[in-house]
């Protein structure tokens, strides 16, 4: 049986057993509170009834698309103009790396707008 420390609707803290005999007096005076098995500091403590936490959101990491996811797509004929920086919109696109993929998408556009790259090229760097 376990006894939790509730403070403003939260187990504080959880004696695994009698609270009297592991802590001092004062202190265990805190610990009025049997708790369900699965409780856990930080859950809540709503009219009497265990109230666990949502689990956090997964995390998800956002792609960032950097000069070199660029250049792995590209033609021989495209990888050594962007190596040469031989167009003033590789080098705009080069400063604006790294990107998320509507950003990247934006500079691919303006690269085969430009006949830097083809389409065929861009695909094949999103895809």
């Amino acid at each position: 049986m376990k006894y939790a420390w509730i403070e403003n609707g939260k187990i504080r803290d959880i004696a695994h057993s009698n609270p009297a005999e592991i802590y001092h007096p004062d202190v265990a005076a805190f610990y009025n509170t049997q708790v369900p098995d699965d409780a856990a500091n930080g859950d809540g403590w709503v009219n009497g009834a265990l109230v666990k936490p949502e689990p956090p959101a997964p995390f998800v990491a956002v792609r960032q698309w950097t000069a070199d996811n660029f250049r792995t797509g590209m033609t021989l004929a495209e990888k050594t103009k962007w190596d040469n920086n031989s167009a003033p919109e590789i080098i705009t696109v080069k400063a604006e790396l790294p990107k998320e993929l509507a950003g990247a998408t934006e500079l691919l556009d303006f690269l085969v707008a430009a006949n830097v790259i083809s389409q065929t090229s861009a695909d094949k760097i999103l895809g």
